[in-house]
């Protein structure tokens, strides 16, 4: 991940908290065997590193520029998450992040 944004891991089943004012995202971590959770605090684009499979997002910003986007390899525009909404996503062909604008 870079640049850095806070994380933590969770067993399947533990919901972790979304504070306001995050943009959080959670991938499964082979290597551990559980949820990779991240919560994006800073407004940047940040670039993903090994992010394979489904995960869920929430969207716990607010304000104008809360809309959070998701970028393919070649810098496209996937998707854009507003304020309050939340799903689940196929990580794999994610690059990027961008939180907010």
């Amino acid at each position: 991940m870079s640049p850095y944004a806070p994380s933590g891991h969770y067993p399947d089943g533990v919901n972790p908290p979304c504070e306001e004012g995050n943009f959080c995202a959670k991938v499964w971590d082979k290597s551990t065997d559980d949820w990779k959770v991240f919560w994006f605090n800073k407004c940047a684009t940040y670039s993903l590193s090994n992010w394979e499979g489904p995960g869920p997002y929430f969207n716990n910003q607010t304000g104008g520029r809360a809309v959070a986007s998701f970028y393919r390899r070649d810098g496209s525009s996937m998707k854009n998450v507003s304020p309050g909404d939340d799903g689940w996503w196929d990580w794999s062909p994610v690059w990027k992040i961008r939180n907010c604008y």
